[in-house]
């Protein structure tokens, strides 16, 4: 088994895990939009990127409207140096 900062998508208790909370705390987080990476969907299974969790902690760990608006932003400018 590959160790959680190996893994391309994380489960729910992974990411529970990674951000030191429980899976329910996760999932209210999730729902109210105070954790702002949205999980993938795969049929029931809801998975989050690491990365994105990471990312998402060191940028102060914003609302999801905030951090959508960041990342688009972002986006934007990497767009703009290309």
């Amino acid at each position: 088994m590959w160790p959680v900062s190996d893994k391309l998508l994380l489960k729910s208790k992974d990411a529970a895990a990674l951000l030191d909370i429980s899976r329910t705390l996760l999932y209210q987080l999730t729902v109210t939009g105070e954790i702002g990476p949205k999980p993938y969907k795969l049929g029931r299974c809801s998975l989050w990127d690491p990365l994105e969790l990471k990312a998402w902690v060191a940028s102060g760990c914003p609302a999801r409207e905030q951090w959508l608006r960041m990342r688009a932003a972002e986006k934007k400018d990497e767009e703009n140096r290309n």
